[in-house]
């Protein structure tokens, strides 16, 4: 009994170092008011933050945002037929207002994130490179060459792998005894 009580210790001691990067999306979504409340005053999490600033990563939530308030104003209006423009014009203010209070929470989130798998220096070379033309053009085109990657990725491995059967074909059939 007593061997067992000393290894629950340190299983525990290593439990509560855990990194929060280990928790799946749901379970960082699902953390109670004050924690975020908590991490707010983080100064870890505030640079996290204006990396998320100086990078646009921010930007990219809020059209996130904006398209999730069209998104939720349109599956609604084929709900309610007939509702007049001031309707959904009010209705449309309150649906952003409370993605807005979400998001914030949300970015606050996004901050622990980026907080866990980078110290404190290295997120002060992340904002310097995205505050560089360099990093903040990279941050532009980033998806574009993703997707140019990606395509030219698929390209080189068909062209590859007819050309790479052939050799190897070529290879184990120049070491083949023939049969009698």
């Amino acid at each position: 009994m007593k061997a067992l009580r000393f290894i629950s210790v340190p299983i525990l001691f290593l439990a509560a170092l855990t990194p929060s990067f280990a928790q799946t999306p749901e379970q960082l979504l699902a953390q109670p008011p004050e924690k975020l409340a908590a991490l707010k005053t983080d100064p870890h999490i505030a640079k996290a933050m204006k990396f998320l600033q100086t990078s646009d990563s921010l930007g990219a939530v809020l059209q996130k945002a904006d398209a999730l308030v069209d998104r939720v104003v349109l599956e609604e209006t084929h709900s309610h037929p007939g509702q007049t423009a001031l309707f959904w014009n009010g209705f449309r203010a309150n649906v952003r207002a409370q993605i807005q209070s979400e998001t914030d929470d949300f970015v606050l989130i996004s901050a622990q994130l980026y907080a866990t798998h980078f110290t404190d220096a290295e997120l002060d070379q992340l904002i310097a490179f995205y505050s560089s033309g360099v990093g903040a053009k990279y941050f532009r085109i980033r998806e574009q060459l993703d997707n140019q990657e990606t395509e030219l990725a698929s390209a080189w491995s068909n062209q590859l792998a007819p050309k790479v059967l052939e050799e190897v074909h070529a290879k184990m059939g120049a070491g083949k005894r023939p049969t009698p």
